[in-house]
Formats: structure tokens, C-alpha cells, sequence
């Protein structure tokens, strides 16, 4: 029954993220260690393999 449930599915055209959260997202993501969380907000102003730099 899940594989027929599967193959009914339609996939999305552009996906969006959810508007309202449980606040477990963050958890999950933290004590996964897969999600790097910056301390303090800004915005992302450059990425390279070992480093990431936020402007304040």
C-alpha cells in the first residue's frame, strides 16, 4: 500500500519552506552537528571550504 501511496505522489513544482515550525528544526538540526549555526545574526557574505565569513 505505501509503495501505490509513493507513486500517486506529485512532486513540486518550486518548493517552499513551511510557514509555521515546531521549533524542533532547530533542535535536530543543532544536535545533529550537520548544520553550522552562527552566535550572532548578519548575513553571509562569503563561503569557502573551511571558512565562512558574517558581516554584523
Amino acid at each position: 500500500m505505501g509503495a501505490n501511496m509513493q507513486r500517486q505522489a506529485v512532486p513540486l513544482m518550486q518548493p517552499e519552506s513551511p510557514i509555521v515550525g515546531t521549533g524542533m528544526e532547530y533542535v535536530s538540526g543543532k544536535d545533529s552537528g550537520a548544520a553550522v549555526i552562527c552566535r550572532y545574526p548578519g548575513v553571509v557574505e562569503r563561503v569557502e571550504a573551511k571558512n565562512i565569513w558574517v558581516r554584523r
